[in-house]
């Protein structure tokens, strides 16, 4: 995420922090340090406001009685680019330091507590996309540690959000279904995106290998670790789905089948299909689910 203000452009009146705050954030209140010192930016990035925010603050607050007032619905990732915080929010603590991410929801209380300066950023995801994402799993409280692999994929996803803001939405959807085991070894996430993404003719190894900020020959070999091929699981998760949709779906054609699972070549689909099934699809649609 991009740096805030420069220091030389702080201001030391802690009024003008506060309603900046305001008018970025919402309904924070801020324990000031005896020699206040802060400063508060925002932009907007393809539709989403990416703050930043700069303070020698002892403590920010939201209770209870805030979040009622304060009627904005957002999920904030906040990432810690200098100093260290001491976050509480949804029961979860953590002590977060620079690089790492956590996961903030206008909608529940929050308690920040800093030692000396902090530089935050701050990406504003709607609440309803991000609670449709999640499902049964509450994302609020989700930290996720500096180089893990899960942050440096949104590392990449943030810095190219301008291309494809969805990618950070899935990355924390999937962080969150994770949550009790939240540093995904390579391979881990590699088989989540998989899942998700192989219904996209452009995903490829190198595709995968990309959007997980690795080499190419990193990824491979960590899946071969395991015995696991990007190729064949790309493969794999396109004819579960392919199957699942020749019977489910009889008002598509096999080739929107294909299409819709992900296959670029609808002649090679059949050509793979018959050798793996031992019929075409047309015939295998015929059989019984």
């Amino acid at each position: 995420m991009p740096e805030p203000l420069p220091a030389a452009q702080a201001s030391a009146d802690p009024r003008r922090f506060q309603a900046d705050l305001l008018a970025v954030c919402g309904i924070f209140r801020v324990s000031h340090s005896a020699r206040p010192c802060g400063a508060v930016s925002s932009r907007r990035v393809s539709g989403f406001d990416l703050a930043s925010v700069a303070t020698n603050a002892r403590a920010i607050e939201r209770d209870a009685r805030d979040v009622r007032r304060d009627h904005d619905p957002y999920y904030f990732l906040i990432q810690q680019l200098r100093g260290h915080a001491h976050m509480w929010h949804r029961d979860r603590r953590a002590d977060v330091g620079p690089g790492d991410y956590f996961l903030v929801s206008s909608t529940r209380p929050a308690l920040f507590r800093y030692d000396g300066l902090s530089i935050q950023a701050s990406l504003h995801l709607p609440r309803a996309t991000m609670t449709e994402a999640f499902g049964p799993h509450p994302g609020a409280g989700l930290h996720l540690r500096a180089g893990s692999v899960m942050a440096r994929a949104l590392n990449r996803a943030v810095c190219k959000l301008g291309d494809n803001p969805d990618e950070i939405v899935e990355l924390l959807a999937i962080a969150a279904r994770d949550a009790e085991d939240r540093d995904l070894d390579l391979t881990d996430l590699a088989l989540r995106l998989i899942e998700r993404r192989a219904a996209d003719p452009g995903l490829t190894p190198a595709a995968l290998a990309g959007a997980l900020d690795v080499s190419l020959r990193g990824l491979q070999r960590a899946l071969a670790a395991k015995g696991i091929s990007a190729t064949a699981a790309i493969q794999d998760q396109r004819m579960h789905c392919v199957r699942a949709l020749l019977h489910s779906r009889p008002d598509m054609t096999v080739a929107a089948c294909a299409q819709a699972a992900g296959f670029p070549d609808i002649s090679r689909f059949t050509r793979d299909f018959r050798a793996r099934y031992g019929c075409p699809p047309g015939q295998y649609r015929s059989l019984p689910a």
